[in-house]
This record gives structure tokens, sequence and C-alpha cells, in this order.
């Protein structure tokens, strides 16, 4: 008899770890070091419980016992070879050192998805399977974005998140769509502006719009200032969901369609369209929807439950594009990416 034949005796104890029952604390478990800044204290050296914890200010038997289960989820190790008798140095492992603030690194990341605006609506996954709605305004009382606005330390994490996401798609980007000659690129929903000060650096001719919530603006602000790119474009704060900036020749909608459903996303292209003079071109980059497993369909739930948003597939894209009013829609090849789920569309406004 195999442990899981329907013969065997059933044993709770030895079936529990088929569960991984610890897993489900990986991702807070990654958020408390972060939020600890662990990491930093660690940085490239070794360093014994009690020098981390005068580092970060912790009370050292109780990081002690949380150094453990980081060592469980393979975030920090015991530095080999030099325990000395109650003595243990911590170091990172290459997981670990994706926490850091001092580096390139997903520390935003990490805070902002285990954050509560992201994991308590995930509490009533059963409920959006039942009903097809999103769990936020249940939850919270708001909307994914209300939150966010009423919640400016998770706000900041997201968008530090949106940031260190958007820099490797913004280069690719920039090699994949021709750029000469374009006069105004607006951003739409492009906050914190990473992507377009990347383009706007590309075409220094060029103009930029950012469109964007009014609690995201001060982000996009930021980056522009950081970049010296302040005197090239304008922040504007408001709903695309209302309206869109006219006169641009060139829009970009980078991850901002899966968001929304199908109505409010036709609306926001609806929107595009009415803004764009004839002519203009409108660029897509969203994840793709494919029949090959992949991280996609975990974040198809995330916005299923956050937003009511929705990973798509290519020809939804098109045809949504094709309904607002855009034609010669064309898949471009996104360079260093062009077997990632990722879509990366032109189309040019009737």
């Amino acid at each position: 008899m195999t442990p899981g034949s329907r013969e065997a005796a059933f044993s709770p104890l030895r079936e529990l770890q088929t569960l991984q029952p610890f897993q489900w604390s990986a991702g807070l478990v990654a958020r408390g070091m972060a939020e600890l800044r662990i990491a930093d204290a660690l940085g490239d050296g070794r360093r014994t419980t009690e020098q981390i914890a005068e580092a970060i200010r912790a009370h050292g038997p109780s990081l002690e016992r949380f150094l453990r289960v980081c060592e469980l989820h393979r975030l920090v190790t015991p530095a080999a070879d030099t325990a000395d008798g109650d003595v243990r140095l911590w170091e990172l492992t290459p997981a670990g050192h994706l926490l850091r603030s001092d580096v390139p690194s997903l520390r935003g990341f990490s805070i902002a998805v285990n954050a509560p605006g992201m994991t308590r609506p995930w509490e009533l996954v059963a409920d959006v399977v039942r009903t097809g709605c999103p769990a936020t305004r249940t939850v919270w009382g708001m909307d994914h974005w209300e939150y966010y606005a009423a919640h400016p330390d998770e706000a900041r994490s997201y968008a530090e998140t949106c940031a260190s996401l958007s820099v490797e798609a913004a280069e690719a980007l920039v090699a994949s769509v021709p750029l000469a000659g374009e006069r105004e690129i607006v951003d739409v929903g492009g906050s914190p502006g990473t992507v377009l000060a990347r383009v706007l650096r590309e075409v220094p001719e060029a103009h930029g719009v950012l469109l964007d919530l009014p609690w995201a603006i001060g982000y996009a602000r930021e980056t522009f200032e950081q970049a010296g790119l302040t005197g090239r474009v304008d922040l504007v704060p408001g709903d695309f969901r209302a309206e869109v900036p006219a006169g641009g020749s060139l829009y970009l909608l980078k991850n901002v369609l899966c968001d929304l459903d199908d109505e409010a996303a036709a609306q926001l292209l609806a929107h595009c369209a009415k803004a764009a003079e004839p002519g203009s071109r409108l660029v897509l980059l969203d994840w793709e929807y494919t029949e090959h497993s992949s991280h996609v369909h975990a974040n198809d739930v995330e916005f299923m439950v956050l937003t009511g948003g929705r990973a798509r597939t290519e020809d939804e894209y098109r045809r949504l594009l094709a309904a607002a009013g855009f034609e010669d829609c064309r898949r471009l090849p996104l360079a260093g990416h062009e077997r990632a789920p990722i879509a990366l569309i032109e189309s040019v406004r009737a």
C-alpha cells in the first residue's frame, strides 16, 4: 500500500507535509523582513542576531525566532563554519538580497503584495469565484485605488513595486517601438513615471503628459525630478474613467487594462480614441493570457479579487481596440522578452 492509496490508514501528521502548511506565511515573512530592513542590516556581510537587533532596533530573542522562519523560507542562512558555541552568524541568501533597499531589488513588491490592501480581499476569494465580483469594496468599503489614497504607506510600497517592475519593461519598450518623430506622448495611468521618463530620454524633442489619480501624481513628480525632466512633462491629476488628455501623437497604456473589467476597459479606450487625433498611435503593453501555465494566471485571479480586472488574450485586446476606433493593430516583438506572456500591440486611431 502506498501512503496516498485508499487502503492506507490516513495519517494527518504524515500527510500534513504534503500541504506544506508553513508556506502560507512565506509572503508575510518576506514583508516583515523587508519592513524591518533586516536585509539592509546584513548587506553583503555576516552578522549575529544581536548585531542585527541593534541595527534595526529590535527585541533580540524575538528576532532570533523570526530569523529561524526566515531561514525556513530561504531568505537567510547561517554562515558556514562560523558557529562558535551559542554565537550564530547570519547571511543573506540570493532571495534575501532581493529585500534590500540599497541595491536594485523587489523590496517594495514584497511589502505591497503582502500588505493588508492586497491580502485581506483574498480572504474572500471563494465569494469572488461564486459571484464574479471583486472583494476590495466588501472588505474595505472602497475600491482598490481609493484604499491606497487612504493608506499612503502602502501606496508608497505599491509605487516602488511599479517602479522596479517598469525599469526593464521601459527598456524593452523603447527597443521595440519606433518612437522617432513623436511630439506629444501621453502616458495614461502611468505613475510613478518610470516608463514615460525613459521614453522622453529616448526622444529628446518630445513632450510628455502623465495622467493618474491625485494620490499617485506625487510619486511621478519624484521620478521626473530625479531624472531632470520636470520641464518636459505635464502631470495631470485625474481619473481616466472620465477623460483622457487630448492632442497626443502617441498614447501609452502599460498594465492598465488588466485592472479593468471589459466595460471599463472599453470605456477607457473610447476616451483615448476621442482624445487622439486621426493617425495618432496607441501602444498597449499588458499581461497576456495564454494556454501555457504561468504567473499570469495567478495575476489574473489577483485582478479578479482586487479590482475586477483580468488578463486577456491577444485577440481580446485586438477586439477592444477595434471596437474603440483603433485600426492597423499589429503585435510587436518585445525585445528580450519575445516568449514572455506579455502582449505589445501597436494600433492607429482611425
